[in-house]
């Protein structure tokens, strides 16, 4: 009963706080998606000890991981040309040159953690910034707001399903308290919210309201597994302690991490 209260309270000081820097302008929630991806990071170097074994290589991912992401947002909002894009091909080599020289056994591997992270933790949250738009008709970031509320329908329904008449393991070997019926329940309050904002959020038609639906529920519960993965081989029960009841940032946002890249590729497709 006491960690359901934890989680509950941390969980309402989490969503004020998203929405606040939502609210707050397109520069201050930018802020705060760099900062939860350096977090984040962090917490992937902690889960990944044998390969971020030393203070320089957790410096070089936390110094290409803020690279990138600065990168990326300057092209989304065009202070920087397309062109610039090219730079992350940089970035990249030159993790792979300085591996292969001051790593040079299981180099391979170590270069496969280096971009993992990146593309796992950081580029997720710097996509985010690109669903900000306030051109609307409610003069709101309708997608964002969306997003997260699908989001948080997905995840928290989820879990009450599977809680009261979840039976059927999902995938037990990585996440043995999630289950099938859980999931069901998720995906269909994610389609039912999804259709309740196409009521209100008018940037956007009902079709394309409910596909998204449907894509955050199934990459969420994907990002959930994935993570869960991460720990069972880290062997550890949360990424972090930074949210009382919920664990780390990965932890909150697992289902952000491949659902933001899933929802940013339908959106290049029908714009």
């Amino acid at each position: 009963m006491k960690n359901l209260v934890t989680r509950s309270l941390t969980g309402i000081v989490f969503v004020i706080v998203v929405i606040g820097s939502v609210m707050l302008g397109s520069m201050t929630f930018s802020a705060f998606m760099l900062m939860l991806s350096m977090i984040g990071l962090t917490e992937y170097i902690k889960l990944r000890p044998n390969t971020f074994d030393n203070i320089s290589d957790k410096i070089c991912i936390l110094i290409s991981g803020i690279s990138l992401f600065l990168i990326v947002f300057l092209v989304q909002t065009e202070l920087l040309k397309i062109e610039f894009l090219n730079l992350i091909f940089l970035i990249f080599l030159i993790i792979v040159i300085r591996t292969l020289i001051l790593s040079s056994k299981e180099a391979i591997a170590k270069i496969s953690e280096f971009v993992f992270g990146l593309a796992y933790v950081v580029l997720p949250f710097v996509l985010m910034t690109g669903f900000y738009q306030s051109d609307t008709p409610t003069k709101l970031p309708e997608l964002l707001i969306g997003f997260f509320i699908i989001l948080w329908f997905n995840d928290v329904f989820a879990y009450i399903v599977g809680s009261l008449i979840g039976k059927t393991k999902l995938y037990e070997k990585i996440s043995p308290k999630k289950t099938w019926e859980g999931t069901i329940g998720g995906t269909i309050l994610s389609v039912l919210s999804a259709y309740l904002l196409s009521t209100i959020f008018l940037s956007l038609n009902l079709t394309n309201w409910l596909v998204i639906g449907f894509l955050i529920s199934i990459f969420a519960t994907l990002g959930d597994l994935t993570e869960s993965m991460f720990k069972r081989q880290a062997n550890v029960k949360d990424s972090g302690n930074i949210m009382p009841g919920h664990g780390g940032i990965l932890d909150r946002f697992d289902g952000l991490l491949l659902a933001a890249p899933a929802i940013y590729v339908y959106l290049t497709f029908i714009s």
